[in-house]
């Protein structure tokens, strides 16, 4: 496996005309001719196989060179990574910023966004879709027979076997479930853990789905827009909602209106996208429209939107918008037709690939962040699910915890978890926190008992269970429970909002510089941090290995250290 290469260096002299060049405008005159000089403009060594994403300053693109490129919101180069060859690709980025690339020869690929080849899979089906990255980190894979889920380090969690083909992407709801539709009019309702949660037969066709507090909004073709919610949702229904029952859940409220080509939640909003241009914003609890804007274009699909700092980015192949939080159009731009769909970044560069040429125009004036908002953890959505169905008190089998782990650990190393990973979870978060339900046991759980589920939680590789982590950290200061709860962190590897970092940091303090394991553990755990993170992520990872290499640690510690930070910026 090469290494990633990084950044500008002495290969460019020779390299630099036959991989990447930067054109002045100038030269481009004649494409750009109906809008706006470019802000700048790049050639690239291979043709571009598929749609580009955007994570944070970053605009990654894969091209027919078999070499995934980053590159910044400057324009410029910030490494290539040369991959496995592709074939009709599929480039998708996780909300922690992992590129997983899925083709038609059944390859599943994971780099990250520091540009380090994570892992490859091979699948028994090509890809119909981009691969799905939830909210806890999981991947997707959506093929003509089976829905696979892997964790963020490639290993396979579950696969569910479909009764015909998918008829579009999934979607995620908001009480950790995907919903898909088959093109025999099956609806299906599936649990983050590979659980059928419900199937139903859809009389009409669906228009637009989108994730909703405690549920999903589902738009119709004839019209019919609607906010349904799980049944065991605990807020209660007022006399102002339509008391409609469906078999996995009530409608809050429903409204006849056109149907949208496209929706998106952002909190209590819900954001929906027209076909004619019309652009609205409703607040999702009272289905009040909050504010409607109207572009002078038409919208297809597909369709790029984000919501940055309060305004509304959108873009498809034609045309380019940004709408204020107030709902009033700031800028509509008509671009030149391109065979990829444009993005803008969170500054407000405006960029379109076709074929081997990237071009960019200023849409907005933002000054990029230096660094990127950190997003809040997911909450407990599995285990809140799981707490609600488990109606018999906590006990341990024929009273012997270690019998109980070791079964977990079994499960988990043979790869046989599947729908079970819920109550493993929570079996696991009950030991670890020596929760009150234990009291139905005869004694307290051991250091070395809640130590071991500690590992196991991490070892489920949910981002979810960080946070179950996280709070034990703050509470303990004993070495062995810190040296589990420190590798359980590096299991997971997700650092999304810097606390993992600083959780064990705070430990390794607790335990003092003569206790070995918490430091040994937190060298490894920082690597697998850094490896997995974006360029923010790295660099406070690499910077508190920096600080181990400097500490009154002994000099093993320290060496230990620095070998590790020489394997992440190599």
């Amino acid at each position: 496996m090469t290494k990633p290469k990084r950044f500008l260096t002495s290969l460019l002299t020779a390299a630099f005309s036959c991989m990447f060049l930067l054109i002045p405008a100038r030269v481009l005159t004649a494409q750009t001719a109906q809008i706006e000089q470019t802000q700048w403009s790049a050639v690239m060594a291979g043709e571009t196989l598929c749609d580009p994403v955007v994570h944070g300053e970053y605009l990654y693109t894969l091209s027919s060179d078999q070499a995934l490129n980053c590159i910044d919101y400057t324009g410029s180069f910030v490494w290539r990574r040369n991959i496995e060859r592709t074939i009709k690709p599929f480039l998708t980025v996780s909300k922690s910023g992992i590129l997983i690339i899925a083709d038609a020869s059944r390859m599943l690929q994971a780099v990250s966004g520091q540009g380090i080849y994570l892992w490859s899979v091979q699948l028994p089906e090509p890809a119909l879709f981009a691969p799905y990255s939830t909210t806890d980190g999981r991947i997707c894979i959506l093929t003509k027979s089976n829905l696979y889920c892997f964790s963020i380090k490639g290993k396979l969690k579950w696969q569910l076997t479909l009764s015909a083909a998918p008829a579009r992407q999934l979607c995620e709801t908001g009480i950790a479930s995907l919903l898909l539709t088959l093109t025999n009019k099956d609806f299906l309702t599936v649990s983050l853990t590979g659980q059928m949660l419900n199937t139903k037969t859809l009389k009409k066709e669906i228009a637009a789905l989108s994730a909703a507090p405690g549920g999903y909004i589902m738009s119709t073709g004839d019209g019919i827009l609607a906010y349904y919610r799980s049944a065991a949702s605990e807020e209660k229904e007022t006399s102002s909602r339509v008391q409609q029952r469906e078999t996995d859940g009530f409608a809050v409220w429903q409204t006849q209106e056109t149907a949208p080509l496209f929706m998106q939640t952002s909190g209590n909003e819900l954001v929906c996208i027209y076909a004619d241009g019309t652009v609205s914003a409703r607040n999702i609890t009272s289905n009040k429209i909050t504010w409607t804007a109207k572009l002078n274009s038409r919208i297809t699909l597909p369709l790029y939107y984000s919501k940055t700092d309060g305004e509304y980015y959108i873009a498809c192949k034609g045309i380019a918008a940004i709408i204020s939080g107030e709902g009033t159009v700031k800028r509509e731009q008509k671009i030149i037709t391109s065979a990829f769909l444009p993005v803008i970044m969170p500054n407000g560069i405006l960029i379109a690939v076709d074929d081997w040429v990237i071009n960019s125009w200023r849409l907005d004036t933002k000054i990029m962040q230096s660094t990127l908002q950190r997003e809040a953890p997911p909450q407990y959505q599995i285990l809140k699910t799981q707490e609600k169905t488990q109606t018999l008190p906590f006990f341990v089998p024929y009273g012997d915890t270690t019998a109980l782990l070791t079964g977990i650990d079994e499960a988990i190393t043979k790869g046989t978890i599947g729908t079970d990973e819920a109550a493993y979870a929570l079996t696991l978060q009950t030991i670890l926190t020596n929760n009150q339900r234990a009291a139905y046991f005869p004694y307290n759980f051991t250091v070395y008992e809640r130590a071991r589920a500690a590992e196991l939680l991490g070892l489920l590789e949910s981002l979810e269970y960080r946070t179950i982590l996280l709070d034990e950290a703050s509470k303990t200061s004993d070495p062995t429970l810190a040296v589990a709860i420190i590798r359980a962190l590096g299991f997971i590897a997700a650092d999304p909002d810097g606390r993992s970092i600083e959780a064990i940091q705070l430990l390794l303090q607790r335990c003092g510089v003569r206790a070995l394991e918490p430091a040994y553990a937190a060298c490894d755990a920082l690597t697998e941090i850094a490896k997995y993170g974006d360029k923010q992520t790295a660099g406070s990872a690499v910077k508190a290995l920096f600080s181990i290499a400097a500490s009154a640690f002994p000099e093993n510690i320290k060496q230990y250290a620095r070998q590790k930070i020489k394997t992440i910026v190599e």
